[in-house]
């Protein structure tokens, strides 16, 4: 014989459960391009071929990354805010 026992009456209400979505904002320096963390070069040029090629690789790696991991996460926001949207049934500004 199994015995239940429960500390809530039957005549408690059901417990009410909100659900609340809240848009998630990029700020809009993270729409823009990586294209500042370019290298800064000398005014006056001096610079061997060797160093201009090493600089050239080097800014090119760090903009492809950072453009990459940019535009993931604001795409991520992006889909988070539509999906929010699309359950709620409500456009949020």
């Amino acid at each position: 014989m199994a015995l239940t026992a429960s500390a809530c009456s039957p005549d408690s209400p059901e417990p009410v459960i909100r659900l609340v979505s809240t848009r998630v904002d990029v700020p809009e320096t993270s729409r823009q391009s990586c294209l500042s963390l370019m290298s800064v070069l000398p005014e006056d040029g001096g610079l061997s071929e060797e160093e201009v090629t090493n600089k050239w690789g080097q800014d090119r790696v760090a903009v492809k990354v950072c453009d990459s991991r940019r535009a993931g996460a604001v795409a991520s926001v992006d889909n988070a805010n539509a999906a929010a949207e699309a359950a709620t049934g409500e456009k949020s500004d």
